[in-house]
C-alpha cells in the first residue's frame, strides 16, 4: 500500500454500480487514476471527501496503472470558487489531464496548481491568473517561452511587433509572414514580468498561449473552452 500523499481530484466519474473513477494529481507521484470502490454508498460518502478543489491525503494499492483508493482524508477547508472561477478551475483540471503523462512526478506543477486555485478565490483577475498558469505550466514541462530576446538574440523592443513561432520563438514581423502569432514586444515583456495589467496585452497573451498549447492538447477541443463562450 502506498503511504499517504497530498492530492487533488482533477476529474471524477461513475464506475460500475457503486464505485467512482478518479483522475488525481498528487504532490510526488504526478497524475494517475484511481478506483474508489463503493464510494457511492451512503456510508462511504460520509467518510470520503471526493470532490474537485479539495486538498486530500490519500493512500492506494495495486500494481497496475489503475490503482485502488484505500483511504482519503480532507486537508484543511474546501476552496470557495464562484461561478466563473469554478469554470476556470475546471479549465486548469482539463489542461493538467491533457498535458501530464501518468506517473510523471512534477512537484512544482502540484504547487503551481495549488497556488493558482488559491489565487482564483482571492483575486478578481481571473484571466491574468489563467495566463500565468499556462505560461508556468509550459515552463515546468520544459516548453518555456522565449520572452526577453528574439530569434536573433536581440533584446525584445516593447514598441515593436513580433511573430512568435512555436519552433523558434519571436522574430520581428516581416511583410510575408504567414505562420505563428503576431504579438507586441510589450506583451512579451509583460508575460515575462507576470504583470498583465492592460487589456491589449491580456488579449494578445491569450491568443499566444492558445497557439503554444495547441500542439500538446491535441485535436480534441477542450470542453471548458467551449463553456467559456457562454459566459
Amino acid at each position: 500500500m502506498k503511504s499517504i500523499e497530498s492530492a487533488y481530484i482533477l476529474h471524477i466519474r461513475d464506475y460500475r454500480e457503486s464505485s467512482a473513477l478518479l483522475d488525481v494529481i498528487s504532490e510526488h507521484e504526478g497524475r494517475f487514476s484511481l478506483i474508489a470502490k463503493g464510494v457511492k454508498s451512503a456510508k462511504r460518502k460520509q467518510n470520503l471527501h471526493l470532490q474537485c478543489f479539495r486538498k486530500i491525503a490519500i493512500s492506494w494499492a495495486g500494481r497496475s496503472d489503475l490503482k485502488t483508493l484505500t483511504s482519503a482524508e480532507e486537508l484543511g477547508l474546501p476552496l470557495k470558487l464562484s461561478e466563473n472561477t469554478l469554470l476556470a478551475g475546471f479549465y486548469l483540471n482539463e489542461l493538467l489531464t491533457r498535458l501530464l503523462q501518468p506517473f510523471d512526478p512534477h512537484p512544482e506543477i502540484f504547487n503551481l496548481y495549488e497556488h493558482t486555485l488559491s489565487a482564483l478565490t482571492e483575486s478578481s483577475q481571473m484571466e491574468q491568473t489563467l495566463r500565468l498558469f499556462e505560461k508556468n505550466l509550459l515552463q515546468a514541462l520544459g516548453y518555456g517561452l522565449q520572452l526577453t530576446h528574439d530569434v536573433t538574440a536581440n533584446d525584445i523592443n516593447r514598441e515593436a511587433s513580433y511573430c512568435y513561432l512555436l519552433e523558434s520563438g519571436p522574430r520581428l514581423v516581416v511583410s510575408d509572414q504567414s505562420q505563428g502569432v503576431i504579438v507586441s514586444g510589450k506583451t512579451l515583456l509583460a508575460l515575462h514580468s507576470e504583470c498583465l495589467d492592460d487589456p491589449e496585452s491580456l488579449k494578445e497573451s491569450k491568443r499566444l498561449m492558445r497557439y503554444l498549447l495547441s500542439p500538446y492538447i491535441g485535436q480534441r477541443p477542450l470542453k471548458t473552452r467551449e463553456l467559456f463562450n457562454y459566459y
